[in-house]
């Protein structure tokens, strides 16, 4: 099976090299350098004894776009010389590349690819295939300035036999390394077949099942199994609703720690304007684990965002569980709560600010991996950005964040920690 997503992915990368050398391939791509001068007043998000620093990033960076409706291919890489002023010792080489590519043949078989790589020693990682204006970030935080990698490639492979009738299969590998000595490695492979048929214009349904192995440093090893069902009413041109039932089993090589979960959530989504969508959605789940008391609860998610050429917006909640694994903390099944916003308004089509913030919550869900863990986890930032030549990009931001834990009923987790950046980008 891995070896067929390999050959998908290796063709993939043929054909949209064949695209290439026809197409006017100067005028696709874009050179570009950054300089990003960043001032924090607590680099190693310590509770006490804080530690302000200067970090100075030089950025060199290309970007490639042939994408049309059919083919092509969207890449977006950067690099990182990384120094520190008062502390050299922590200086390095970072990368963040995001790549897309997708082939549709006449033979209604479709081909796509994403491929995500980040080369960092921030403490707080992004979610990955999510851009910064998601704002949304992974609920584990590493807790020291230590550097890590994280490459996650995902080929799809579907059948079209119809207008929305689809047949395919996702494979995820997700490699996540880090020099950190608090934190481990781990490697995901993800297998998920599904398909999606529409029984006529009102009427559809979706199913999906999905095989998660992972293996760990030293945590456990994991093997997951999840099935999705739902059923899709478009009621209205604009509307749409389902009702949705997913269970999930998780089996460690420690069998004391295995769960599994059952979930039935009903949801709506609405199209009011071409550039304006939102979706809600509620329901209830139990987590049953091998020992111990299991936990149930109300699940919830909403959104809303608008994409008008002068201000962008998203407004994000999202309650019930999270399954952490794969990260710097692999904190396993915990209770969670999150609410995000972002705003992008151009004063004129040169200079625009932006506004972002966020609210996590773990109100202590006795945890199967990590026991009596609450924290609250707060963001808030500030962007303004101008560009006084075509080529020419410079952007002042500020962030807040802070963290308050009671981990293991010690508060040596929290932090406060603000931080500025200027940076100023030159792209060919």
């Amino acid at each position: 099976m891995i070896r067929v997503f390999f050959v998908i992915f290796l063709s993939l990368y043929l054909i949209a090299a064949s695209s290439v050398y026809g197409a006017d391939f100067l005028s696709q791509v874009h050179p570009s350098i950054g300089v990003q001068e960043e001032y924090t007043d607590n680099l190693q998000l310590t509770n006490e004894n804080k530690i302000s620093d200067f970090i100075t990033t030089v950025q060199p960076g290309l970007k490639y776009s042939n994408m049309d409706a059919t083919s092509g291919i969207d890449l977006d890489a950067l690099l990182g010389c990384v120094f520190y002023d008062k502390n050299p010792n922590l200086n390095y080489i970072s990368s963040n590349n995001n790549l897309k590519a997708q082939y549709l043949t006449t033979e209604h078989f479709n081909f796509y690819l994403q491929d995500s790589f980040i080369r960092s020693n921030d403490p707080r990682e992004q979610e990955y295939f999510t851009t910064a204006a998601n704002n949304e970030y992974m609920l584990a935080i590493q807790t020291q300035r230590a550097v890590y990698w994280r490459n996650v490639v995902e080929p799809k492979i579907e059948y079209q036999f119809g207008d929305e009738n689809r047949v395919g299969i996702t494979y995820r590998n997700n490699v996540y390394q880090t020099e950190s000595s608090v934190s481990e490695n781990s490697i995901e492979n993800y297998v998920q077949p599904y398909i999606s048929y529409w029984l006529n214009k009102q009427n559809g349904i979706y199913l999906e099942y999905g095989y998660d192995n992972g293996v760990f440093e030293s945590s456990p090893d994991l093997n997951g199994q999840r099935v999705d069902a739902r059923y899709i009413n478009r009621f209205m041109p604009r509307a749409s609703a389902f009702v949705e039932y997913i269970f999930s089993d998780r089996s460690f090589s420690s069998p004391e720690l295995d769960y599994y979960i059952n979930e039935g959530d009903v949801g709506l989504t609405y199209t009011f304007t071409s550039t304006l969508k939102g979706s809600a959605q509620v329901g209830y789940y139990r987590m049953t684990p091998t020992t111990g008391s299991g936990q149930d609860g109300i699940t919830f998610k909403g959104d809303l965002s608008s994409t008008d050429k002068q201000t962008t917006y998203s407004i994000g909640i999202q309650g019930g569980y999270i399954e952490d694994y794969f990260t710097s903390e692999n904190l396993g099944f915990q209770k969670y709560y999150r609410a995000t916003g972002s705003i992008t308004h151009f004063l004129d089509r040169r200079l625009s600010i932006g506004l972002w913030g966020s609210i996590e919550r773990d109100p202590g869900s006795n945890s199967v991996s990590v026991p009596s863990q609450r924290f609250t986890i707060l963001g808030a930032g500030a962007n303004l950005s101008y560009q006084p030549l075509k080529w020419l990009k410079i952007s002042l931001d500020y962030n807040y964040s802070q963290r308050n834990s009671n981990y293991y009923y010690e508060m040596t987790n929290e932090y406060i920690e603000n931080k500025c950046m200027l940076t100023v980008t030159a792209t060919y």
